[in-house]
This record gives C-alpha cells, sequence and structure tokens, in this order.
C-alpha cells in the first residue's frame, strides 16, 4: 500500500460516522482490510484529536554486532519481516 492508498483507507473514518467508530475500535483491521499488511506483533491505537497525526513508536535499537536469534534467521530466511520477530517488552 502506497501513501495515496493509506490516505484513502482513514478518509472513511474521517467523513463517515459507522467508518470512524469502527476504525476507533480495531485501526488494524480497518488498515488490514484496505490492504495494509502490518506484522503480527504490531499494533495500531486510533484515538480522537484536533488534528491528524501519526506517531510511530519503534522497538529497542538491535546492537548491530549482535548475533541474530534463531526467530529472527527464520523470518529473515522465509521472507518474513524481522522486525516482526522482535520480541515487545
Amino acid at each position: 500500500m502506497d501513501a495515496q492508498g493509506f490516505l484513502a483507507a482513514l478518509t472513511p473514518a474521517v467523513t463517515d460516522a459507522d467508518a470512524r467508530e469502527r476504525f476507533l475500535a480495531d485501526p488494524k483491521a480497518v488498515l488490514a482490510a484496505a490492504g495494509l499488511d502490518l506484522p503480527e506483533s504490531f499494533r495500531v491505537s486510533a484515538r480522537e484529536g484536533d488534528a491528524a497525526e501519526i506517531t510511530i513508536t519503534l522497538p529497542a535499537l538491535l546492537d548491530s554486532d549482535a548475533d541474530l536469534s534463531d526467530e529472527q534467521l527464520a523470518a529473515v530466511a522465509g521472507g518474513g519481516s524481522p522486525i516482526g520477530a522482535i520480541p515487545r517488552k
């Protein structure tokens, strides 16, 4: 999904009360239905406010000299996202 597709997925939540309610209740599901496939480990939250805002919280910095875990190696070998293999704290 490109930026235009992302904005198109958000538009109903800004213009339609039912779509807004669905988006606030489960934004990750709404984005997935629009074609944004996020790793299972990603959490997505939505809230109402005065301004449109996107906040991205990055996981802890990985040590580039450290060995990858078996789970991270499997994700890379399988074509998955290594970010999805990072455990949440």
